[in-house]
């Protein structure tokens, strides 16, 4: 018994000896791959630019490894690759072997910015198994700002009145590195009118014009939000911005309120003074006023009137010699200057000088008062003196006159 036993101890310890010699023959030799990102180049990856990704497969076992797959198993849309996504290699020549991948790519021209993951699979033979892993790249696409920025005001008229309806023109330049898509403005006034514009697509540098429309209602200075909605390389954008309008109580006006020749009837080398009163309607006070009577006789066409005040008037005397008779309508240019610069007032008055005297010295008279009051300009709906008192001046006047022309003849 203890013969056999010993004999079947003995059989047993071989049997594990041989059994250990064949587990090393199987597992003698270790297969290993991995795979290394190497380089991203350029590292910053902008919008519709090429870019490379070097992989590097490497075998990290001590025997040399067959059936090796390398493959792209997941890219984003706005990125293109040039290469095969798949790349097979029998096997690795040595344990030591190495394999040097060059992926040529390019983000599309509306790729979006942001962080673009590419995912990779490495696959190879690992004696009766396949071992398979997973690999992914962070591949960052850079975007660029537009910068649509209100660059110019303009508004027709140059100085608003309460009561006036507005044009106002916004330019509108993209002072961005990126192109501005679907930009559309926004003026958030008070007023009643036209608050939208939409202008569409602003280049590198470029600029485009907004216009709106307004009844300007109120006076006052007003604070106006404009707000430009856009589109760059990082989506839909938002900027407010902030304009100034000026919007004044009412416009200063000057008017000729009323006109007197002085004879009323002159005649050929008459020296004749004519007499214009000029009043400023506004609500405002108006400075270094000026009269000018642009008449085809020797002697003083200007005349300098200096400030009137709200509901003030004052005279414009002009002397002149009437050297040739006829039926005149003689411009009248009056100039002044207010808060906002220089303005012109234009109009008109007609003139009769006759060539002599005659027996129908009445009858003259009348027509020339009727041409005087035909050539009088009433702008000033607050004249301090009616039309009738105007007339019945003139009336009087024009029979004095007649009277002495008359007595001078006998």
């Amino acid at each position: 018994m203890n013969l056999n036993f010993r004999l079947c101890c003995l059989l047993f310890a071989l049997s594990i000896i041989f059994t250990g010699v064949a587990s090393a023959d199987f597992t003698d030799g270790i297969i290993c791959v991995k795979a290394e990102i190497k380089e991203l180049s350029p590292s910053s990856v902008g919008i519709d630019e090429e870019f490379t990704l070097a992989i590097d497969l490497e075998s990290c076992g001590t025997k040399a490894p067959e059936g090796i797959t390398f493959e792209i198993i997941s890219i984003p849309s706005d990125i293109v690759v040039i290469e095969d996504l798949v790349t097979t290699i029998d096997e690795f020549s040595y344990p030591t072997s190495e394999r040097h991948l060059v992926y040529h790519m390019r983000t599309t021209p509306d790729a979006n910015p942001g962080p673009h993951i590419i995912k990779m699979k490495l696959t190879y033979d690992n004696k009766e198994l396949e071992t398979t892993k997973y690999y992914e790249v962070d591949v960052r696409v850079t975007g660029e700002d537009a910068e649509p920025r209100v660059s110019s005001i303009t508004t027709s008229p140059e100085y608003i009145y309460e009561g006036d309806t507005v044009d106002l023109t916004l330019g509108i330049e993209n002072y961005g590195e990126a192109i501005a898509k679907s930009v559309s403005v926004r003026v958030d006034h008070d007023f009643e009118g036209i608050k939208n514009s939409t202008i569409g697509t602003l280049g590198l540098n470029g600029s485009q014009t907004a216009l709106f429309k307004f009844k300007a209602n109120a006076s006052g200075e007003f604070r106006i939000p404009v707000t430009i909605e856009y589109e760059d390389d990082f989506g839909k954008q938002s900027d407010e911005h902030n304009i100034t309008i000026t919007v004044l109580d009412k416009k200063g006006s000057l008017n000729l309120a009323s006109v007197k020749v002085d004879p009323v009837i002159p005649y050929v080398d008459d020296t004749v003074e004519l007499t214009m009163r000029i009043e400023n309607s506004g609500d405002r006070t108006i400075n270094s006023i000026r009269v000018y009577a642009d008449h085809p006789f020797k002697g003083v066409k200007e005349s300098f009137i200096g400030t009137l005040d709200p509901d003030e008037d004052g005279p414009a005397v002009l002397t002149f010699i009437a050297d040739e008779a006829g039926e005149y309508e003689i411009p009248i240019t009056i100039t002044y200057i207010d808060d906002f610069g220089e303005e012109q007032v234009d109009t008109k008055i007609n003139i009769i000088v006759l060539e002599s005297s005659s027996g129908a010295g009445t009858a003259v008279a009348i027509l020339l008062v009727l041409a005087v009051i035909g050539g009088l300009v009433y702008y000033n709906y607050r004249m301090k003196r009616s039309k009738d008192e105007i007339i019945k001046q003139l009336m009087e006047d024009s029979n004095n006159s007649a009277g002495k022309k008359e007595d001078g003849n006998e």
